[in-house]
């Protein structure tokens, strides 16, 4: 077994300690006073299983005999950690882990047991082994009788004598530990990667865990909310999770301010998921949106910035004169899902998946292409035609009504590398791509956007013109 195989999570802290299940079922019952005390108590155990089954712990403990005692494997578990008394829970909790793990596990923490800052705080510094050897007998005993229990428990020695009853410990197959620890669909991470898009969630396998205690890969998160913003950001997240745990979907109403219109609107969506695009976090909601045309419809799917949501409030799911029909948003979740929005990303680059897409033609300097361009991937429709003069027949199957001057145009590059790709019109997202490839692309067509970046150039120049030497 491995350090993967033991991420920690809270679902199966509750197979440790089951009486969790009835914080996280009420939290409001009595026995939410407990919650800390159950959760520090599940961590020990989760160590213990470590211990016992993860031979690349710092803490495995091997036995000479099949059957042990708790004294026995205290005795070695000391060797191994002289100062495990001190040691808090988020130590032994996370050292072996990439702190994306760590942030999943309390973020769950905090909704599942509506647990406060503080509570997170004081459980995190809990040292959870300052305890007496009672305790740790208890917690082996307690490992034997679950209803998937994690140790078998034998008597030693004979029914009908007259001593103490003397109990051993013998450890299970691997396969069977692995199969109680198994957590819905699969484990803990996988459920994670499954909402990991462009196949990002085969880096963030490598991000689990530490390789002989040094982390070896890195994403660097660049996140330009302001730091008093977000939060209130992660806020507003935590309670679009409570709102999506019931079905269906009830509608919300949201304050927001559009920094392209520079107005701070009331609007009443339908809040469909999150995402995590170009440095910042968007809620994709179906509803009243801010208008940045005049013949734009007000209702409609729209990407809110997170951080600009100065208000969230929840709607009854019956309330009168919405919008919208709500039934048609319930019965046809095709067209109101996280399915439809991947779909249409997919069909069209650009983030704003609701605009209108187009085909570009663009054309790449040969070298600077074969360097940077070729067999890379930018977006499913981002296509190489195999020569020059396939860019030229599709300009003549499209009958632009500046094809001559575009045929004659491209006749000049025959050893340049062109491509195809569809893309979002008045998606600013494109533009900033262009952008990037600065003067080693061209966009060929279509005219409008030609023109856009024309102007947007000769704006730019404007602004160099004076070399200020």
């Amino acid at each position: 077994m491995s350090a993967e195989q033991f991420l920690p999570n809270v679902q199966r802290l509750e197979k440790l300690v089951p009486e969790l299940l009835q914080v996280s079922n009420n939290p409001s019952s009595p026995a939410k006073s407990n919650c800390l005390m159950l959760l520090a108590s599940g961590v020990r155990r989760w160590v213990i299983l470590r211990s016992l089954y993860d031979r690349n712990s710092d803490f495995f403990v091997e036995f000479e005999a099949e059957l042990f005692n708790c004294a026995e494997w205290l005795k070695k578990f000391k060797q191994l950690i002289t100062d495990y008394q001190s040691l808090s829970l988020e130590t032994w909790l996370f050292t072996d882990y990439n702190p994306v793990v760590e942030q999943q596990f309390i973020s769950a923490l905090k909704s599942r047991y509506s647990l406060e800052y503080q509570d997170i705080k004081e459980l995190r510094q809990t040292p959870v082994f300052a305890v007496n050897e009672r305790t740790f007998r208890n917690q082996f005993t307690q490992l034997s009788q679950l209803k998937n229990p994690f140790l078998e428990r034998h008597l030693i020695n004979q029914k009908n004598s007259s001593k103490k009853p003397i109990h051993k410990f013998r450890k299970l197959s691997t396969a069977t530990i692995l199969e109680i620890l198994a957590t819905e669909p699969s484990s803990y991470f996988d459920g994670l990667l499954e909402f990991f898009t462009n196949e990002v969630s085969a880096i963030a396998e490598l991000l689990i865990t530490k390789i002989n205690g040094q982390q070896r890969l890195f994403i660097h998160h660049e996140y330009v909310v302001n730091e008093d913003l977000r939060e209130s950001s992660a806020d507003a997240a935590d309670r679009l999770k409570e709102i999506w745990k019931i079905t269906p979907t009830t509608p919300i109403q949201i304050i927001y301010h559009s920094a392209y219109l520079n107005q701070t609107r009331k609007y009443t969506v339908s809040p469909v998921c999150l995402y995590y695009y170009h440095r910042a976090y968007y809620l994709c909601a179906f509803g009243q949106r801010p208008q940045r045309t005049e013949n734009q419809p007000q209702l409609g799917w729209y990407n809110y910035r997170l951080e600009r949501i100065t208000e969230l409030k929840k709607m009854s799911g019956y309330t009168p004169n919405l919008p919208w029909t709500q039934s048609e948003i319930i019965n046809h979740p095709e067209k109101y899902s996280p399915n439809y929005i991947q779909q249409e990303l997919d069909s069209a680059y650009g983030f704003d998946f609701y605009e209108n897409s187009a085909l570009m033609l663009l054309r790449f300097e040969a070298n600077f292409a074969q360097r940077y361009i070729d067999n890379s991937f930018r977006h499913p429709t981002f296509e190489k035609l195999d020569s020059y003069q396939d860019a030229k027949s599709l300009i003549e199957q499209l009958d632009l009504p500046n094809r001559q001057k575009l045929l004659a145009h491209i006749d000049q590059y025959p050893d340049a590398a062109y491509y195809t790709l569809r893309y979002r019109q008045n998606d600013n997202n494109v533009i900033m791509r262009l952008r990037a490839w600065g003067p080693k692309v061209e966009v060929i067509f279509p005219y409008e956007l030609r023109q856009s970046m024309r102007q947007d150039l000769e704006q730019t120049w404007q602004l160099y013109q004076d070399p200020l030497d």
